[in-house]
């Protein structure tokens, strides 16, 4: 066993022997928040060895707490996970002081690129955003490169995508059909209630539905006007 301030640690009962499992007791505890300090010891214990997840999680964790000094070069190590990557390009997108980052959205772009590459729906939501503002060179128009964007995130079903591709729709291509689809996908989604704008995402997309139905019982109804009573003939009664 190995102790840690007085507590015993095993695995399977025995002595961890190798970076893996360290980096397992590290993972238990950071995930079960018992013996908070224990997570550090054995991860670092594990990321000593070389051990790839024990560095990403070591970043992740100052990263969560603002240690970004020592956040950066853990992250740096870890270029293969989007999750490191996607702190990497929000630490240039703001800037960094602490970290000795200079603000730079060329670099803040390449950084959500890698990450959104790598399967990251919260860099490519950062992506779309930046295409929407002009912030970042562009190919076609701020909207279809915010949309193709998006719709990747909304492919992870991520809530917030799925509203804002549903925005996109309504708003710049004039598509209720499209934006109807995706609004309800996002009042759908059980991940929308634990966002951070979940009860703003699930009002509007709510309220857009509505609109959008009635809209669309609107135009029925026209339509039937237009059939039953077609325009050759109306001069017969008004």
């Amino acid at each position: 066993m190995v102790q840690w301030q007085g507590t015993n640690f095993t695995v399977d009962g025995r002595e961890p022997t190798n970076a893996d499992e360290y980096y397992r007791i590290g993972l238990h505890c950071w995930n079960s928040g018992q013996h908070r300090g224990a997570e550090v010891f054995f991860l670092e214990t594990a990321a000593s060895k070389g051990h790839s997840a024990a560095i990403e999680l070591l970043g992740h964790i100052d990263y969560v707490q603002g240690q970004y000094a020592s956040a950066v070069p853990r992250l740096r190590r870890s270029t293969g996970s989007p999750r490191a990557t996607y702190y990497l390009a929000s630490l240039y997108h703001h800037g960094c002081p602490q970290a000795g980052i200079v603000e730079s959205l060329d670099e803040a772009g390449r950084w959500y690129r890698v990450s959104a590459e790598l399967g990251e729906p919260e860099a490519m939501l950062a992506l779309g955003e930046l295409y929407l503002e002009r912030l970042l060179p562009l190919t076609r128009s701020p909207a279809e490169h915010a949309l193709e964007q998006f719709l990747a995130a909304t492919a992870r079903n991520h809530p917030y995508a799925q509203y804002r591709a549903a925005e996109i729709y309504r708003t710049l291509y004039q598509d209720n059909e499209r934006a109807a689809v995706l609004y309800q996908s996002c009042v759908d989604n059980p991940l929308t209630g634990r966002h951070a704008l979940g009860s703003m995402m699930m009002l509007q997309s709510q309220a857009h539905l509505r609109e959008i139905s009635a809209l669309r019982a609107a135009r029925l109804q026209q339509q039937r006007r237009e059939t039953v009573n077609p325009a050759q003939r109306r001069g017969d009664f008004y």
